[in-house]
């Protein structure tokens, strides 16, 4: 079996069989042919099989299928045959087929190709079922053969006589086009003057040779024309020219014996190549061309014949055979193209077959004399007619006007032309008598189609009436299925919720006898307690409600089972509670280490599995779920408090004491052994009070692991405390569903959307439930805020200033409670935070007042003042509770703390003091101390407060150095100071010539301070000084040597004194350079000896 038979096997078993199973039109195979067509842009090609098929009914039918990966065929689209209009034969691996639009398929075989174009041909001729042949299609059953591709087609013009061989009957051959008329229409030549003439095509790559046939006899073109005529409508025979009454008949005689009306007009061809489709074929019968009146006018009988040159290349072209008395073949050449102004009319029929040879150069090789004689009087007419023209005027050789007398020649001859034009047209119409047959037999058509078209549009009416009908039928029918489908699915909806409403009798037994403990008895007891569930929600209707019987017995039972739930969880929650007390309060301490709390994992997990139930209680029973909320929180409350309660004592037990020495220390204290024990040379690096207080903390520990300050101890109860809060919270929000989640038992079991619609419209508490749930935090941990007050209270009263490290803590547990969003916990540390807050406050004006209270008086010298030695003591144990709290509010109280306490002890001291010696040597020592020990303490906060002191220093130290140095200098100093205030107003020079402070007036006053003086007057120095800022360290200093002892004020105070007496001496060498240099007089001392003098008391020697 070929491979065409086997494809042909498989399209009939996987198309056609399937096709006319149960079809009402039984579809035969009649052929089929494998196309290539375009798939896309940059796709390339697809293959395709067109399947020719014949129905029951005599229908053709064309489909597209293609093959599948399987090996069956599968239809795309399918045509009628009845719609096919033309096929054009491109080459032989090619052709074009117009349906509903133009396709080109490519064949991969040209033998194929024309087997299965000559199937459609046939099945389409048996279709139309007529006599004679279907316009463009011929009779002849001869097997279709296609020709060899040739070159490209060239029409030329000359004179030598035109072969052509017509191409066999019915063979379509490449570059033929064939149009197939509707089955309604006649068959009826192509052309006005009753010729068929078939489309010639060419393409470039193939095409058929044909040539057209010579112009047959005169005589006989004219019997075979009347015999068409007779057998054509009234409607496509040729009119009769008449002529006018006072025309001049035309002459009938021709050269070829034929009537004026049929001479054949001759046109020149063109010498280029038909290049384009749309150049070659531009006389195709559906479309004749508008530029050759005479190719294409009614009023034409005689068919044109081209004249085509031997060595061009041949046309394709499809001629059909005429049986007597029906039709003639009258190929129709390729016109050419000519240019607008080029006009073609019917001429004199004497000078009309001349003036075609003249122009077409066509002269016969055995021309007679007579013929001769005509073409020169014709010549020589031309010639008479040119000579009226000014060929070689002026304006011509001038070129001023190349153009004028040519437009003279052409408007000339166009209104000849025109002229006789109309003289034949008109002389057709008048020589036919034939045409008012024509013109009557018109008028009764239009009024029979006049009528027609009344009674069309009359049909119309009542059609489109009827169609309004019957759509408005359809949109009916339509309307009442959609509700017919509608009241089914309603009625199939009510069915089952009847059905669903009934509760069976074993449900309500399981809901009765059931057991609560195990997990499949609490699976068994929610799915029962779902069925009733839907039953009392689907009561809330009250069509329903009337439609149920039972649903008093169903409420009966629900309320049993809530109160059986509401029994089981209340008594269970008491038990888990003792589980987890245990006799030790819930609480686990190891041997030495810390008291943890025990956990309520076990409790939750327990409780956690009737969460379900208690969804349906909420929903069923709303008083059973109330009371139930009130009887858990009692026992959880009570379990908490038992744990924190144990928890709290605990650590109130290993909270560490305060030493005696620092508990009792403040601002105002004026303990005389404190004051004894804290007394030491300021600026000392042997003991700090932070270190001997960080030594005796250390001590301390040693002796006990298990105490903690306040803060720690606060911390480490908030650490047990804040989880179980948390959890507590979270818990109760799962267990008994409060919280914002709206959901509902039908959300829970999955019920349809109807249950979860009833169980919404009903869902929420009343306003006493829904009190007491959003209270249930307080309600749980009401007894902690007045224990934690408690405990903090008793911390702090032991140590005032631990009142820094618990806010400190709590504000640390405020931003965690903060950041999980527990409300009850936020508020509850937020309290405590602000009632802490205002007792610090409290201890600063406490300790601002103590400080103000503490008088000091420039009558009565005690040193250091307590509260300037305390403050380094003070800020460093705030400090030591401040480690990592840069971020928190309470760093910012503290330094405002700082700012208050420092402020008021620099403000000390009664104004009238003020320039007083006492009192710079109070400020000076002071300051000095606040100083030294304040640096050590490296406190960022405090910068600012050791500038001021030191700036206050400074300023009383230069103030006192001055004070005790005019003593021993009174009167060298009181002289100068004289010359200083007479350079203001006199000359340097002038100085000596002032009586007061002439020559001898200077030497008299430096004779009196010479190098043993000075050394005298700095040792009465050193003694006041020592005298002055020694008092308040005697018991520190007895035992050292002599001299001043290092990190002591008398330091910095005797090297300003020496560094003013140097300024001073050095200011008295300079007045004395400036005012009396040529005196001769000097200082009897030098700055050495004022620095041996004051080394010699530095060193102790």
């Amino acid at each position: 079996m070929s491979d065409h038979d086997h494809t042909k096997q498989r399209i009939i078993a996987s198309v056609f069989d399937k096709r006319n199973s149960g079809a009402a039109i039984q579809e035969t195979y009649v052929g089929h042919i494998k196309i290539w067509e375009d798939a896309g842009e940059d796709s390339g090609k697809k293959p395709r099989y067109i399947l020719l098929s014949q129905g029951s009914d005599g229908t053709g039918f064309l489909h597209k299928s293609k093959l599948n990966t399987n090996g069956s065929f599968s239809v795309g689209k399918t045509w009628k045959l009845s719609e096919l209009r033309g096929i054009e034969v491109s080459n032989p691996g090619s052709f074009n087929i117009t349906l509903a639009r133009t396709y080109k398929w490519q064949t991969e075989n040209h033998l194929d190709q024309a087997n299965f174009i000559s199937a459609a041909v046939k099945l389409v001729l048996l279709r139309q079922n007529e006599p004679g042949p279907a316009s463009g299609f011929s009779q002849s059953s001869e097997t279709l053969v296609t020709q060899a591709p040739q070159s490209d087609l060239n029409i030329t013009t000359g004179p030598a006589t035109r072969q052509a061989a017509t191409s066999r009957a019915g063979t379509p051959q490449p570059g033929m086009r064939t149009e197939l008329p509707p089955r309604t229409q006649v068959a009826r030549p192509s052309s006005p003057a009753g010729s068929n003439i078939s489309n010639l095509s060419q393409n470039n790559s193939s095409s058929s040779v044909i040539r057209l046939p010579s112009p047959p006899p005169a005589s006989q073109l004219q019997g075979q024309l009347q015999i068409v005529q007779s057998s054509l409508p009234s409607s496509l025979r040729p009119r009769v020219i008449r002529r006018p009454s006072n025309a001049t008949p035309p002459q009938t005689p021709s050269s070829n014996g034929l009537p004026a009306n049929l001479v054949p007009t001759r046109a020149p061809l063109s010498a280029s190549p038909l290049r384009t489709p749309k150049e070659n074929y531009p006389f195709a019968v559906s479309r004749p061309s508008a530029e050759f009146v005479h190719a294409s006018s009614p009023l034409s009988a005689t068919p044109t014949v081209a004249q085509l040159p031997r060595s061009e290349s041949p046309i394709s072209v499809r001629s059909q055979k005429l049986p007597s008395g029906k039709s003639i073949p009258t190929p129709e050449p390729p016109q050419p193209r000519r240019e607008h102004n080029n006009r073609v009319s019917f001429f004199d029929p004497l000078n009309q077959a001349a003036l075609d040879r003249l122009v077409a150069g066509d002269y016969p090789e055995d021309g007679s004399a007579g013929e001769e004689e005509t073409s020169q009087a014709t010549m020589a007419s031309v010639e008479e007619m040119l000579e009226g023209f000014e060929w070689a005027s002026d304006d011509f050789f001038g070129k001023k006007n190349a153009k004028g007398a040519a437009d003279l020649v052409e408007a000339r001859l166009l209104d000849e032309l025109i002229a006789l034009e109309k003289a034949n047209i008109h002389s057709f119409v008048e020589s036919d008598d034939r045409v008012a047959l024509v013109m009557n037999l018109l008028e009764e058509a239009i009024t029979e189609v006049d009528a027609m078209d009344s009674l069309i549009s009359s049909y119309k009416i009542h059609l489109n009436a009827v169609g309004d009908d019957i759509s408005f039928i359809q949109s009916q029918r339509r309307g009442l299925q959609v509700q017919t489908q509608n009241q089914r699915g309603l009625l199939s909806e009510l069915e089952n919720l009847l059905q669903t409403v009934q509760v069976d009798r074993e449900v309500l037994v399981t809901l009765t006898q059931e057991s609560l403990e195990k997990v499949s008895g609490i699976q068994k007891l929610e799915t029962a307690a779902t069925e009733l569930y839907k039953a009392l929600q689907a009561g809330q209707d009250t069509d329903m409600a009337a439609t149920m019987e039972r649903l008093d017995e169903y409420r009966t039972h629900n309320a049993q089972f809530c109160k059986r739930v509401y029994d089981y969880l209340s008594i269970m929650s008491v038990a888990q509670a003792e589980i987890i007390l245990d006799g030790n309060n819930g609480i686990t301490k190891p041997g030495r280490g810390r008291p943890v709390i025990k956990s309520h994992q076990g409790m939750e997990a327990y409780l956690g599995r009737y969460a379900g139930l208690l969804l349906y209680l909420k929903e069923m029973d709303e008083s059973i779920y109330s009371r139930f909320c009130g009887a858990y929180f009692s026992t959880t409350s009570e379990l908490h408090k038992k744990q924190m309660g144990s928890v709290l004592s605990i650590y109130a037990g290993l909270l560490k004491r305060t030493p005696d020495e620092d508990a009792d220390q403040n601002f105002g204290s004026t303990n005389e052994n404190s004051q004894k024990a804290s007394i030491r040379r300021a600026g000392t690096i042997v003991r700090s009070p932070i270190e001997g207080r960080k030594d005796r903390n250390k001590d301390r520990e040693r002796q006990t692991n298990e105490e903690y300050r306040a803060p720690e101890a606060l911390g480490l109860i908030l650490e047990q405390i804040a989880p179980q809060i948390y959890r507590e919270g979270d818990f109760i929000a799962d267990f008994l569903q409060i919280n914002d989640a709206g959901l509902t038992f039908a959300d829970y079991a999955g019920l349809d959307n109807y249950f979860r619609r009833q169980a919404a419209r009903s869902a929420g508490l009343s306003q006493t439930t829904m009190k007491l749930a959003r209270g249930a935090m307080d309600l749980i941990f009401g007894f902690l805020p007045a224990e934690l007050k408690q405990w903090i209270d008793s911390a702090i009263a032991k140590d005032t200033l631990q009142v820094v490290g618990v806010i400190v803590c709590l504000e640390r547990f405020v931003a965690d409670a903060d950041e999980r969003d527990n409300l009850f916990f936020l508020q509850m540390l937020e309290k405590q935070h602000t009632r802490l807050k205002g007792t610090f406050d409290r201890h600063i004006n406490q300790q601002i007042k103590m400080i103000e209270e503490t008088k000091l008086t420039s009558k009565k010298r005690k040193g250091v003042a307590h509260f300037v030695k305390y403050f380094p003591i003070y800020v460093g144990r705030i400090e030591q509770q401040l480690i990592g709290a840069d971020g928190l509010e309470v760093r910012a109280n503290v330094d405002l703390a700082y700012e208050k306490i420092v402020h008021s002890m620099f403000e000390y001291g009664d104004d009238e003091d003020k320039g007083q010696l006492n009192y710079h040597v109070l400020l000076v020592e002071n300051m000095h101390y606040f100083v030294a020990e304040m640096s050590q303490l490296d406190v960022g906060s405090v910068s600012g407060f050791l500038r001021q002191a030191e700036a206050i220093y400074n300023e009383n130290l230069n103030a006192y150095v001055k004070i005790v140095l005019r003593r021993p200098f009174a009167k060298i100093t009181d002289y100068f100071d004289g010359i200083e205030r007479l350079l203001t107003t006199t000359a340097p020079t002038e100085v000596s010539k002032n009586s007061n402070y002439n020559r001898s007036s200077l030497k008299k006053v430096v004779k009196e301070f010479d190098g043993k003086d000075i050394r005298k007057h700095l040792d009465a120095l050193f003694k006041r000084v020592e005298k002055h800022f020694t008092e308040a360290e005697e018991k520190a200093t007895k035992e050292q040597s002599s001299g001043i002892a290092p990190g002591t004020v008398m330091v910095g105070v005797w090297k300003a004194c020496e560094e003013e007496l140097q300024r001073m001496t050095e200011n008295f060498n300079k007045r004395i350079s400036q005012c009396y240099a040529d005196s001769g007089v000097s200082l009897e001392y030098t700055s050495a000896d004022v620095e041996t003098s004051f080394r010699r008391h530095r060193l102790g020697s």
